[in-house]
């Protein structure tokens, strides 16, 4: 039986460009970008949910607002059944303990001047994670955790590969003994071959510490191999969610569709062929009105440019924010 574990409900997030010389010029306020549009997610204990769109459809900005770098405009995210932004983010540290994030970049997230193990024990100490005199074996046991060497406690950053340095971010992560993982973008940055070993080892530490993990990626294929539902994002809204097995097999929502078929293939007598959206892909300062991708939608009809399609269960399938996913799937 699946237990809830995170609810995140109508999550609106803002942001405020900077105004130009026109605007200046015309007096005109600055634009708004609607960075996220009513976005509800749950998150489930124990399991892997992947989180994929095109680049700027809100992947990160959505990760971000979970472990609230990012202060939404409205929405929920109810942890544990507790509302988190009922609380002061720096009264309640709980809420930072158990929910940790991996960034794409570990360099620019390591502090470049500390030694891993001066990184590894900041996080014990901040939240008091261990006595004083325990920090220097349980720096030991995280080193061990994520494979490094126990000399890697003494290095600097810069001295370790980029592989080794998200496996510090990870160890970081872990110090504060999380349940629930975010990962943005974990592996984007590293070779292929070291990417298998650090999703491999991730996998293992889910299955070994009990983790619930938000993998946020690019790569179709390596999201399908790790998680057990997936979103699919567009323009600040989530358009289709459901098993990873059945939403890769045959999508409901026609960007879905769009998105996998433009998928590269390791199967070279594969002969699928990516499907060509029409028009170009709108600006977050100027979502269209009804369902933002009618535009470049083949089955949008005159009520796709007027009303917004909720998410809705299809049966057998997941859920939908689509005014004909049923013929959509039949076609898919």
């Amino acid at each position: 039986m699946t237990q809830l574990i995170m609810d995140i409900k109508d999550i609106e997030l803002e942001f405020q460009v900077s105004r130009t010389l026109t605007d200046f010029v015309k007096q005109r306020p600055g634009r708004i970008v609607r960075a996220l549009n009513g976005v509800s997610l749950q998150l489930n204990k124990g399991e892997t949910l992947g989180v994929v769109g095109e680049s700027g459809c809100g992947k990160s900005t959505l990760a971000r607002c979970i472990v609230r770098l990012y202060e939404p405009k409205r929405g929920s995210i109810h942890f544990d059944g507790k509302d988190v932004f009922a609380v002061d983010a720096k009264a309640d540290r709980s809420y930072n303990r158990r929910v940790q994030m991996m960034f794409q970049d570990p360099y620019s997230s390591l502090n470049p001047r500390m030694t891993t193990g001066q990184i590894l024990s900041e996080a014990l100490s901040v939240h008091k994670m261990r006595p004083e005199g325990e920090i220097a074996s349980r720096v030991a046991e995280l080193l061990d955790l994520v494979r490094l060497p126990q000399d890697a406690a003494g290095k600097l950053p810069h001295e370790f590969s980029g592989g080794q340095r998200q496996r510090i971010a990870i160890a970081r992560a872990l110090a504060v003994e999380p349940e629930v993982l975010i990962a943005d973008e974990l592996v984007s940055a590293l070779d292929v071959s070291v990417q298998a070993q650090v999703v491999n080892l991730l996998l293992e530490l889910q299955d070994r510490l009990n983790l619930t993990i938000l993998f946020v990626a690019h790569d179709l294929r390596l999201v399908r191999h790790v998680s057990n539902r997936v979103a699919v994002i567009y323009l600040g809204r989530i358009v289709e969610v459901g098993d990873s097995e059945t939403l890769f097999s045959n999508p409901s929502h026609p960007y879905s569709q769009a998105l996998l078929s433009a998928a590269p293939s390791l199967d070279p007598d594969d002969k699928g062929s990516a499907i060509r959206l029409q028009g170009e892909l709108p600006s977050p300062l100027n979502v269209p009105p009804g369902c933002p991708f009618h535009v470049r939608c083949r089955h949008a009809t005159d009520f796709c440019k007027i009303e917004v399609p909720e998410l809705r269960a299809l049966p057998g399938r997941g859920e939908v924010a689509c005014h004909h996913a049923e013929e959509v799937s039949k076609n898919a």
